[in-house]
């Protein structure tokens, strides 16, 4: 992995040094520097920093002879890669720590999309050592990578970048950039700046920023395939590449497709419904095929009539990894309009659809039903001499094991850039980024209210056969199962302008003063449709939202110190965001670095960063609702039985006047790269995040909290009176009974809960990441080693402002540390490492989690020159060697994180002409 940033005395350093981890940068003879060089022969010496090239499979740190070559050659140079986290050309961020892969580690980590990519990075905590996918809630249906595990808005607190800049947001419910869209072979370098980005970014930049930097200046025809695996899974991956490079440009189209098969819980040991081998709960169900008959409270197996109920685990139906299909065409251009101006052009399109049988967050599975059956069905068969009793069965007999949901998405981008080389080294940068993307989910349901008429049908075309399900008239089975439980779809889509202008503006002793100012304008428009009912006949809820964004921003680049005690540099930046619904914010960072020897470097950095609210989370959010419940399933301590029979009224979904989340960070680390020990780097930054305003929902959920945390009393009242009621729920939607039919009769409602989602947790985190590697020539080729992950010291929570902070490290549901080790030999025909990803578990009073070690294994094998192909490699990875399972935990489904899909074997082919 890059571990860090080592200084770079010129501009020929950051060539020897780094220049495969820079989009576009190719060295340039020294008679064509001179020429273009001017009276800058001086520029960027004390203040460029290059990419340290730490990585595992490439990295090799410059050697003192080639120092002692490039100190007289000047540094004027086309630059037109654009560092993350920084406005300024041909530099990383002072004080900061950066981590990623460079493209030779993509391929060996050889991933089918960019969000398994992510999982890799030890502090991507809320997806590492783990295969993210198409969840089964379609509101929150697309994986939302988190640094450091901060967050649960519909936004993210990570910042997903192409190329610098912003993706179309994704989701029903929510509006982050599904980074699936973007194929690992199109993948130059990615790059993780550890800290926060709102100086140089803008929102969502709170725990840190991911660039996806995407290759250029191709030439010839690439073609790669592999086939994967595994106990009852398979895999396959496509990706041909064509580009034509020309003196003044270049162009390329790429074409990539996977698809993978679904995992069943029947198709896992440790997915089960029954935990009590491990001492935990019986959580299956008598929805079965034969079901349960209820007579007076007795159950009887519905096959045999013998008393006791049938039993089943409804996780055998579910499909824990999706099957799903992945298809992207990205395409790009380079092209120089004169000596002094060039274009840049990135567009892509992709599709990804996911097929989900059952329902993977709840404990049922979406074909089971219950309900009571009379003597007026002409199906009835009684127990005795009773006239009515209760059934419950399933479906599978016309269904299968589960019903089908599922998930659609397409993207499109269009990112056009153009550069200006003004005189004296100036530059002017025009950007702009086009995104729009569709996501369609659908969760298939019972339709409860066909249900229970099919139940009481007085006659076979209108009545239903529970305990021979397919025995029913098929229009009376459409009526029942042709029904959305829910449905959503969602466009979502945004114009970001950008411009940006940048230079040198002083000389100081140690060096030139550089500035960078900009200017963007951001406009983000959401459109949503959700609800659910009978196929054909769907009663959707459409709302619509949209905010736009002016912003100024500003970057200064300066040497304090280059002398024999060493070299200091320090940076500032500042950025002003006026919207126009949450009011504006300013961010800034300063971050300083001191490299005292030549091998070592100390930084630190400070900063304020945001997150604008997301457009789901605000009023005019989609599932802004009065969801009013004829029972009070959640009670307070003190509450008496009787009040379950009393109505709840909760206020769920979005709410007004939401403001930016806030977080101030700072972190302190050092790179080293010894002299008594060659090719030998180590990186270790302590940070420290305070995350404030962070938006969340009361958890009514949870009783015990719910009702004994001071804070929360603001967002639930007992006993409202019917004014108190209609009151609190004018202007919304109702979803259930009207609110007057709980006070009929006499009775009340019980609860009046404030369900929805409003600025109020905070969090407070630090930590340690680290990074050591290390590289060895052997007579076989070159062995290389490292370690990189992250331990955290401090994880605190606020549930509410001004409440007392928790030690989530002990209460919550949060592990200390995360790891990654490899080992890798290179030959001559040869590639191959080992990689291993540890995640730590937790305990907490009420449950616990063991850790998760998997092993992964790639090589591959040069076959030189074959035919009219210039080479021809064949490369095999195995996932999850020794095919460790999920860690257990006692819940409906026995299990919790990691990946259920167990070993899998993969092999390809890859050749280039």
């Amino acid at each position: 992995m890059i571990v860090g940033l080592v200084y770079a005395p010129d501009v020929n350093e950051l060539f020897n040094v780094g220049h495969t981890q820079l989009r576009g940068v190719t060295p340039a003879s020294e008679t064509e520097m001179k020429a273009q060089s001017g009276q800058h022969s001086g520029m960027f010496k004390p203040t460029l920093l290059a990419l340290f090239v730490g990585s595992t499979l490439s990295g090799q740190a410059f050697s003192q002879e080639n120092q002692a070559e490039n100190d007289n050659d000047v540094e004027k140079i086309e630059v037109r890669a654009q560092a993350t986290g920084t406005l300024i050309r041909g530099a990383t961020p002072v004080g900061t720590n950066v981590v990623g892969f460079d493209s030779a580690e993509v391929e060996a980590i050889s991933v089918a999309d960019s969000n398994e990519l992510l999982a890799q990075i030890p502090q991507m905590s809320s997806t590492f050592n783990s295969r993210p996918t198409m969840a089964t809630d379609i509101g929150q249906g697309m994986p939302m990578p988190k640094l450091r595990d901060i967050g649960v808005g519909g936004g993210s607190t990570t910042l997903l970048l192409l190329n610098g800049m912003r993706m179309p947001g994704s989701g029903i419910i929510q509006t982050i950039p599904n980074v699936s869209a973007i194929p690992p072979g199109v993948i130059s370098n990615l790059e993780i700046v550890m800290d926060g980005g709102s100086s140089i970014y803008g929102s969502d930049a709170i725990a840190g920023v991911v660039n996806f930097i995407t290759r250029d200046r191709f030439d010839g025809v690439e073609f790669s395939a592999e086939g994967g695996f595994g106990d009852s899974y398979s895999a396959s991956t496509f990706n041909i590449t064509a580009g034509k490079d020309w003196a003044s440009g270049s162009g390329m189209i790429s074409i990539y497709h996977a698809q993978n098969d679904e995992v069943f819980g029947k198709d896992r040991d440790f997915i089960t419904g029954d935990s009590t081998a491990n001492g935990g709960g019986d959580y299956r169900s008598n929805l079965c095929n034969p079901g349960t008959i209820t007579v007076d409270g007795v159950n009887y197996k519905m096959d045999t009539r013998e008393a006791g109920a049938n039993t089943c685990d409804p996780t055998d139906g579910i499909s824990y990894v999706p099957k799903e299909k992945k298809t992207t065409i990205y395409a790009s251009l380079q092209q120089d309009l004169n000596d002094n101006a060039y274009v840049d052009v990135v567009t892509y399109y992709s599709e990804w659809s996911a097929d989900i049988t059952g329902d993977a967050t709840n404990s049922l599975s979406d074909i089971g039903a219950s309900g009571t059956i009379t003597a007026d069905n002409p199906y009835f068969s009684p127990i005795g001499s009773e006239t009515s009793h209760s059934v419950a069965f399933d479906f599978s007999d016309v269904v299968g094991l589960g019903a089908k949901n599922g998930s659609d998405f397409d993207a499109f981008a269009f990112i056009p850039e153009i550069t200006y080389e003004l005189p004296n080294y100036w530059r002017l940068k025009a950007a702009y980024s086009y995104g729009l993307a569709h996501t369609k989910g659908v969760e298939r349901g019972i339709n409860s209210a066909a249900l229970s008429a099919a139940l009481a049908g007085t006659d076979t075309s209108t009545a239903l056969n529970p305990y021979d399900v397919a025995a029913t008239d098929q229009s009376v089975l459409n009526s029942i199962l042709g029904y959305y439980g829910s449905y959503g779809d969602a466009t979502q889509s945004h114009h970001q302008i950008r411009a940006t202008l940048d230079g040198a503006i002083a000389e100081l002793p140690a060096g030139e003063v550089l500035l960078a100012v900009g200017a963007e304008y951001f406009k983000q428009d959401y459109e949503v449709a959700f609800g659910g009912g009978a196929e054909g006949a769907l009663d959707l809820v459409e709302t619509e939202a949209s905010r736009n964004v002016k912003s100024v921003f500003g970057e200064v680049m300066m040497p304090l110190m280059d002398s024999s005690a060493g070299e200091i540099n320090f940076t500032a930046s500042l950025r002003y965001d006026d919207y126009n619904d949450v009011g504006s914010t300013t961010n800034p960072k300063i971050g300083i670095d001191y490299k005292p020897t030549e091998n070592t470097r100390i930084r630190a950095q400070w900063g304020t960063s945001f997150q604008a609210p997301s457009l789901a989370d605000t009023g005019a959010a989609v599932d802004t609702r009065a969801i009013v419940l004829p029972v009070s399933p959640w009670l307070a301590g003190d509450a008496a039985g009787t009040d379950f029979f009393r109505g709840t009224i909760l206020l769920a979904g979005g709410s007004d006047g939401l403001k930016p989340e806030e977080s101030e960070s700072y972190s302190v680390g050092f790179d080293w790269t010894p002299d008594f020990a060659e090719d030998l780097s180590v990186s270790m930054t302590y940070y420290n995040v305070d995350y404030s305003s962070a938006i969340n929902l009361a958890p009514f959920y949870t009783p015990s909290v719910y009702f004994n945390t001071a804070g929360y009393a603001a967002y639930y009242t007992i006993n409202p009176t019917l004014e108190e009621a209609l009151a609190a729920t004018e202007g919304f939607r109702i979803d259930g009974a009207p609110v007057e039919s709980l006070y009929a009769d006499g009775n009340s409602a019980y609860l009046l809960a404030d369900a929805r989602r409003y600025n109020m947790t905070a969090t407070r985190l630090s930590g340690l990441d680290f990074d050591v590697q290390k590289s060895w020539l052997v007579d076989l080729g070159k062995i290389r080693a490292g370690v990189s992950g992250t331990y955290t010291l401090k994880r605190e929570a606020q549930a509410v402002e001004g409440d007392v902070y928790v030690d989530e490290l002990e209460t919550g549901t949060f592990g200390k540390f995360n790891v990654v080790a490899s080992v890798g030999l290179s030959t001559e025909k040869t590639n191959s490492m080992v990689r291993i990803l540890h995640s730590d578990g937790w305990e907490n009073a009420f449950a616990s989690l063991d850790s998760l070690t998997t092993v992964n294994v790639f090589t591959s094998y040069s076959l030189g020159e074959m035919g009219s192909f210039d080479n021809v490699d064949i490369t095999m990875n195995i996932d999850n060697l020794f095919d460790e399972e999920a860690p257990y935990f006692d819940d409906a489904n026995g299990f919790d994180g990691g990946n259920v899909i167990g070993r899998v074997f993969y092999i390809g082919v890859k050749a280039k002409m």
